[in-house]
């Protein structure tokens, strides 16, 4: 009796959609290619036809993470140099919590983003709104504070996502916001 083939409509976001399900079970570093083939229901050896490797199944997850906190970041634009930045850190935050597992691989997956120069370009681009941002509040001296500002937002975010926070303060979900505002207050 033959094995009935199977064809797949959209093999590579359907990888993307398994990889993403075992990032969230497992983690970035539990992610195996051959699961999210799986997952995928297909053969093993299918993935390559779309990704080089391991590394870049999970970087084109950092890219959709990338693309959708730029969407969301243009989304919280604020008229106040000091409204929008809190708006900015807030948003940062609840994207993190939102999706950890997404917010991992982005972040702390180990991707060398300078080997996949489309992640790259997009994670440019999100730092290109936090220093578009920053740079109404301080424009002398933007990229310094554009640093420190990511500090914070991202401080509380993967503080957040780690759950270290919740015997210090019950507002996690506006502590970068309100740290962001006493930041800009003293820059001011």
């Amino acid at each position: 009796m033959k094995r009935a083939r199977y064809h797949h409509g959209d093999l590579r976001n359907a990888l993307l959609e398994a990889t993403i399900e075992l990032v969230r079970e497992r983690g970035a570093r539990g992610f195996g290619v051959s699961e999210a083939a799986r997952r995928a229901g297909v053969s093993i050896t299918a993935p390559y036809r779309h990704f080089a490797n391991r590394e870049a199944m999970l970087a084109a997850v950092a890219l959709r993470g990338f693309t959708d906190l730029e969407e969301v970041f243009t989304r919280r634009e604020e008229e106040d140099p000091t409204e929008a930045l809190v708006a900015l850190a807030d948003a940062y935050v609840a994207f993190a919590r939102a999706d950890p597992a997404l917010f991992e691989v982005m972040f702390a997956s180990g991707i060398n983003k300078d080997d996949h120069p489309d992640v790259l370009a997009q994670a440019y681009r999100v730092q290109e709104k936090l220093l578009e941002a920053v740079g109404k509040l301080a424009p002398d001296d933007r990229d310094r504070r554009a640093a420190e500002f990511w500090s914070i937002a991202h401080g509380v975010a993967a503080l957040a996502t780690e759950d270290r926070l919740r015997y210090l303060t019950p507002d996690v979900a506006s502590l970068a916001g309100t740290t962001v505002r006493a930041w800009s207050t003293g820059l001011r």
